[in-house]
């Protein structure tokens, strides 16, 4: 078996990012940095059984954890009963995004991906900011200030933001970074419940793939949206410290374990829609060719899931030629 520099790099890489994050994680709780810690191992070894056991204890450890936080909210919500319209069709949905800063301060592959909602949605898109949030649902002082002062991560703004404004408004929400590739299939809009959904048996995210927090719409009486809000509120009044990045979906997990009609609902969509949600992030950065693209823009995938993070955002090649990226921002401007 033979190791090339890259492969060291990247190990090296992995130790330094990893146990910066365990020693960060360590000054929270020793426990969750050691499973923390076995679960980026398992990563990073590759073996399919190990991940699902050491997520499957972080996932075990973090929802007591919050569970333990949040107890009034749980008790307030366990069984309660449906609501009479959770199975009705929405009536004239309003489309939602989100910009802290505001719409006219983001930068381009938001412009890129909130654009495309409206071109493919032919409905306005009402962007949530720090300036119009309160027209429409309330953020408690001690949010603010927890947030001000570093203990709330802008991320949990606005997965506080999302919750909140669907309980209030409902309709149907679309996250800074999902490009819609093709018109809006018949009854997506004003289903009842709609998320990207693709069950996974690995254990290796909370939710796997049962719903995903960057795109999701309902009716405002389904009691998930309550619920994760309420739950939100709660944690953040006793912590100062967000257990995980990803919280959310632990939330929505406590959620679905405690709230019948919750489970019902999300159990009742159908098991896998975009499924190529991840794909063209790999592919930003790769020449634009029309009839590889047309990959994208045709079949039953018609969101797709970018990232700040991840993804060359190179518009042209160094021989000029332009790039996936470069296409889709200049198709933006031709709107």
């Amino acid at each position: 078996m033979s190791f090339h520099l890259k492969h060291i790099n990247k190990y090296f890489r992995w130790v330094r990012s990893s146990l910066s994050i365990y020693w960060k994680n360590r000054s929270f709780d020793s426990t969750y940095a050691k499973r923390d810690l076995a679960l980026r191992t398992a990563q990073l070894l590759g073996k399919p059984g190990m991940i699902n056991r050491a997520a499957e204890r972080k996932h075990k450890w973090v929802l007591a954890y919050v569970e333990r936080h949040c107890p009034e909210t749980i008790e307030k919500y366990r069984n309660m009963p449906a609501p009479e319209n959770l199975f009705l069709p929405q009536q004239a949905p309003r489309i939602w995004s989100m910009w802290w800063q505001g719409e006219d301060k983001a930068d381009p592959l938001f412009q890129m991906c909130i654009d495309s909602a409206r071109r493919h949605t032919h409905q306005p898109v009402l962007t949530l900011t720090e300036d119009n949030y309160k027209e429409f649902f309330e953020i408690p002082d001690y949010i603010l200030e927890k947030h001000a002062e570093g203990k709330i991560m802008i991320q949990h703004i606005c997965d506080l933001m999302l919750v909140s404004n669907l309980a209030a408004q409902g309709g149907f929400f679309t996250g800074a970074t999902v490009w819609w590739s093709q018109d809006t299939p018949e009854g997506v809009l004003n289903a009842p419940f709609y998320t990207c959904r693709a069950v996974s048996e690995s254990r290796e995210n909370m939710s796997r793939s049962r719903w995903v927090g960057y795109l999701m719409g309902g009716n405002k009486e389904f009691p998930l949206f309550a619920f994760a809000r309420d739950c939100l509120l709660e944690y953040w009044k006793n912590c100062d410290h967000a257990v995980d990045y990803l919280m959310l979906d632990y939330v929505f997990e406590l959620a679905y374990q405690n709230i019948p009609c919750v489970k019902e609902m999300i159990d009742s969509l159908p098991e896998r829609n975009n499924m190529l949600r991840n794909d063209l992030i790999l592919h930003l950065g790769d020449p634009y060719d029309a009839d590889t693209f047309r990959k994208y823009t045709e079949g039953d995938t018609f969101l797709y899931k970018l990232s700040w993070k991840f993804g060359k955002k190179d518009t042209n090649l160094p021989d000029g030629s332009e790039t996936n990226y470069g296409y889709m921002l200049k198709e933006m401007k031709k709107a």
